[in-house]
This record gives C-alpha cells, sequence and structure tokens, in this order.
C-alpha cells in the first residue's frame, strides 16, 4: 500500500515516522521525503490496518494528514516519461557514459529487432555502431547532427547531454552522466519542414474566383485529388499551378504527410540532382559528413510538386523516370538502393507533348507524369473573377503595407477588366500591389493603375507594350464621340465634360473630391455640377 504524510519541516520528523513503521514491523519496499511530505510504499499494510498506521502516525509531533495515493512520485514521473516516450514515432535511446542504454522508446525497441526484449543495460555497441561511445564521451554528448543507419535504416542523429556528474572537482564539472539520442525519419522531417513552409493550408476554397470555367477546373482537381497517381497541371505563367498542386494535396490521402516542391528551372543540373535526389556521405568536396537527404525521401509518404518540369534535364528525366516505374533511386555518389512512396504532381507552362514529339522531353516520361491531368485557364479566359480578385489583393496589400484599405472606383475596374493580362493573377497581384503601395489617396483609380502597371493591354492601333488610358480609349461607337461628330465644338465639348462628371461623380461623390481628381477647385465643379443637374 501506498501513502503521503504531510507535516512540518523539522529535524527528526522524517526518524519519527520511520521508527513508528518499525514498531509495526513493516517493510519499506520505496521511501520518498520531500519538503513537508514523505512518501511510502509498504505492501504488507492492509487496507484495513491502515487506518491504525495513520492514527499512531498523526499522534508524532508535526504530522497534519496521512492518506492514502495510487502512486509514489516517482513512480508517477517515471509513467508519464514512458507515456511521452512511447507516443514519439522516431526511436529514443538515452546511453550512460559507459555505453549501456538506460532508456529506449518502444520505436527504437522496434527498430533494433527486440520489441519484447528491453533493451535496458545492453551496450549500444550492439545496435549502434557510429558513432561509438568514445565519440559520445569525448564531445560530451553534444555531437553535431549526422546521418547514421540504425536497424538497417538511415536516419538523422540529434545527441543531447544528460545531466553532470559532480565530484568537487573543476574536471567533471561539464562532463554529463549520459546522453539522449534522437533518430529522426527523413520523411518526419519533411513533415517539419512543411508545417514551417506553408502555413496558410490552402485548399480549393480559397481558390478566389466564381466563374464557370474556374468551377470546372476545381470541380475536375477535386476528383482527381483523391487518385493516387501523378498528376500534370497545364497552364500558362502566373495561372495559379503551385496553388492547385497545394489544394490537391490537402484534399488527398496524404493530407497529414509532407508537401514539398522543387522548381526545376531555379538551379543548374548538378544543384537539382543533389537537391532531389540527396548524396552520400563523401560525394563531392563539400559534401556535409554523413550526406543529406533529397526532397524524394523527405517527402516520403507525402507530395512532391516538380513546377516547370519542362526545363528538366534529359539526365534528370532519366533518372526521375526510374523513380516513377519502381520508386527507387539512389543517392548522388551513394550505392544503397532507396525506397520511397511518394506522389509526384508536376507543372509546367510548356507543350509537353510537342516537346516528347521533337526529342526535348523524354516520350515515356510524359506518359507517367500525364496520368492525371488538369488545364488551369488564363485570366483573360475569367475576367468576371477580377473584381473579387482585386479586392483580395488590394485589402492584403493594404495590411501589408500597414495602411486603410483603399476603395476601387469604377473605371479602375472597368479598366482591370479590359486588361489581357499576359501574366495572368500573377500580373495583376503585382500590379495593384505597387497601384496601392504608391497610392497617395484612399480612391484606387483607373490612373493609378496605368501610372504604376507594368504589362500593358494592346489595341490595333496601340504600340505593343504600351498602356492604353481609358480616357482615351473610347470606341468608336461611344455617343460622345458620336455627339462630337454631328454637333458643334461647344456641343461637343459640353456633352463630353458632362459625361465625364456623371461617370466620376459616384467615385468622388462631393465637390472637393471630385476636384482633387480633376484638378481644379471646388467651386468650378460644383457650379459644373449645377449646370448638369448631377447629383447624389
Amino acid at each position: 500500500m501506498r501513502f503521503e504524510i504531510t507535516g512540518e519541516n523539522r529535524v527528526g520528523i522524517t526518524r519519527d515516522v520511520v521508527n513508528v513503521l518499525a514498531d509495526f514491523k513493516l517493510d519499506i519496499r520505496a521511501f520518498e521525503v520531500t519538503t513537508h511530505h514523505i512518501f511510502a510504499d509498504i505492501p504488507a499494510i492492509r487496507p484495513e490496518r491502515f487506518p491504525l498506521l495513520a492514527h499512531r502516525l498523526m499522534q508524532l509531533p508535526g504530522i497534519e494528514d496521512v492518506k492514502p495515493i495510487d502512486r509514489l512520485p516517482t513512480e508517477r514521473r517515471r509513467a508519464q516519461l514512458h507515456a511521452t516516450l512511447a507516443a514519439l514515432g522516431d526511436p529514443v535511446i538515452a546511453v550512460d557514459a559507459n555505453g549501456l542504454i538506460a532508456q529506449a522508446n518502444p520505436a527504437a525497441q522496434n527498430i533494433a529487432g527486440s520489441p519484447d526484449a528491453p533493451l535496458r543495460d545492453r551496450p549500444l555497441a550492439d545496435f549502434l555502431t557510429d558513432p561509438d561511445i568514445d565519440d559520445l564521451r569525448q564531445s560530451h554528448f553534444r555531437l553535431p547532427e549526422r546521418e547514421v543507419t540504425l536497424g538497417g535504416q538511415t536516419y538523422l542523429l540529434q545527441v543531447e547531454p544528460i545531466g553532470h556528474v559532480d565530484d568537487g572537482t573543476d574536471a567533471a564539472d561539464d562532463a554529463p552522466w549520459g546522453g539522449v539520442m534522437v533518430f529522426h525519419r527523413a520523411a518526419r522531417l519533411g513533415r517539419v519542414m512543411t508545417a514551417l513552409q506553408d502555413r496558410s493550408h490552402t485548399g480549393f476554397d480559397d481558390i478566389i474566383g466564381q466563374s464557370k470555367v474556374l468551377a470546372r477546373v476545381k470541380a475536375q482537381a477535386k476528383r482527381l485529388a483523391s487518385v493516387d497517381a501523378p498528376l500534370l497541371i497545364l497552364g500558362e505563367t502566373g495561372t495559379g499551378k503551385e496553388l492547385f498542386a497545394r489544394a490537391c494535396h490537402r484534399a488527398s490521402n496524404r493530407a497529414d504527410q509532407p508537401f514539398l516542391a522543387l522548381n526545376c528551372a531555379a538551379m543548374p543540373e548538378g544543384l537539382a540532382e543533389s537537391e532531389l535526389f540527396g548524396y552520400a556521405a563523401g560525394a563531392f568536396t563539400s559534401a556535409r559528413r554523413g550526406g543529406k537527404p533529397g526532397l524524394l525521401e523527405l517527402a516520403d509518404g507525402g507530395t512532391l510538386f516538380l513546377d516547370e518540369i519542362g526545363e528538366l534535364t534529359p539526365y534528370l528525366q532519366a533518372k526521375l523516370l526510374r523513380v516513377l516505374q519502381d520508386g527507387r533511386f539512389r543517392r548522388v555518389g551513394g550505392t544503397d538502393e532507396i525506397a520511397v512512396d511518394v506522389r509526384v504532381i508536376s507543372a509546367t507552362n510548356r507543350d509537353l507533348d510537342a516537346m516528347s514529339h521533337d526529342g526535348t522531353f523524354r516520350e515515356d516520361l510524359y506518359f507517367r507524369l500525364n496520368v492525371l491531368g488538369i488545364t488551369l485557364p488564363p485570366l483573360r479566359d475569367r475576367r468576371e473573377d477580377i473584381a473579387e480578385l482585386a479586392l483580395y489583393f488590394v485589402t492584403r496589400t493594404a495590411q501589408q503595407t500597414e495602411r486603410p484599405t483603399p476603395h476601387i472606383a469604377r473605371d479602375a475596374l472597368s479598366w482591370l477588366a479590359s486588361h489581357d493580362w499576359p501574366g495572368n493573377v500573377r500580373e495583376l497581384e503585382n500590379t495593384l500591389f505597387r497601384a496601392v503601395a504608391l497610392l497617395d489617396g484612399d480612391i484606387l483609380t483607373a490612373r493609378d493603375l496605368t501610372t504604376t502597371a507594368s504589362s500593358p493591354s494592346v489595341t490595333a492601333t496601340d504600340e505593343p507594350g504600351r498602356l492604353r488610358d481609358p480616357a482615351t480609349a473610347a470606341p468608336a461607337t461611344d455617343p460622345i464621340n458620336a455627339a462630337i461628330a454631328q454637333g458643334t465644338l461647344a456641343d461637343g465639348m459640353d456633352m463630353l465634360e458632362r459625361e465625364m462628371l456623371a461617370r466620376l461623380y459616384p467615385d468622388y461623390p462631393s465637390s472637393r473630391k471630385l476636384a482633387e481628381r480633376l484638378g481644379i477647385s471646388h467651386t468650378a465643379i460644383a457650379r459644373k455640377l449645377r449646370k448638369y443637374g448631377i447629383s447624389g
């Protein structure tokens, strides 16, 4: 039976308790003492005898309470530690300074091949040869992270010291009595990287737009997301291919696993190879000791997104084909084959079908990548989504630049809807970001967009690349142009002035705001508004 004694912190109180227990001829299995508390585990006490013992202990000076408990503090802490270690998916081994295993969690037991036989008090060298205990002692159990092999599997080892030996000498002050060794799987590191890099948790509901063409593509992507096969996303630059790739991952059965991305056009072949496949120890001069896992290993169990897949070199195309065929590959400079379970989602703005016919892209790889496919529409084919996108980007830019969200004027929305957007959503985002960042007032107009946009719409009469100001882009059938053609100059000027004021007044509903917009005095604007009968 276990019980707790609460009392004063006086000298000799523990001895008095022990004397009482001796008088009852009780053998003590465990005894713990802290300030104001004494804990005892005495199997010989039967529940019916406990009230008599408690009464005798309460007669001691300074004893305040005696009550039964289910566990001693040490037992409770040990149970909590075991539960914590058991919850860890990574193998964890605590080792003492002599190289003997002091503690191992179930994951370590399974990896070591002895799930039923405890590893406690067994030599670490039976399961791990590098690093050995001499290396651990010399480093005071503070080795830098390195790759090791445990139970035939590759892990990234992290070592932390436990406690210090204090024998009164300065030399022992920094000598720990052991260390904790945590073995991280590459896929677990991939999940951590995913959690750190993707805080947005993008899903299909986060993709902005209500147009029919976008709704059709989203519905198709949702169906394909749950099919565990390679997916190829086609679309022009800036249409949101990575956004769809992340949404497909989150809607798949691999949603809780890593999502990692590589831009195949952003690095030379050698660097792309080491990033994708990793490298073995000593693969090249600057290689990290112990090697480095590549994205394929880090994404094991999850999704690997290969952007700009059309830029992949022929050599890397051949290596990637092997992974898609049988899920196995070798690291750069390595000899051992590594098996992974990764879903590949690729994307490109190039015509892979044509490239496979002219020999610039492997036809067999194209067929492997294009098991499932979707094509994203350009922004010019879903102009009805521009207003919603513009409001989102303007609001987000205002938050980023710490300013009030400006109102988007009607002429600005008209200009945005008429622009062709060769750079698609990315160009729209950049244009609005610049316009809001440079905006002086609280209303975003077409003039603000035309002076900051970097990629213009083109008409038959414009030079390629020149922006079209909405004030000068009226079509020939505009009623104002017709009136000018039929009447006198004065008539045409009055009609033009009245039409301009009528169009601008809803966005600038006061003579002062409208005067500021047009650059004249507010009294002149007020007089003209009265002349043409324009009011709210």
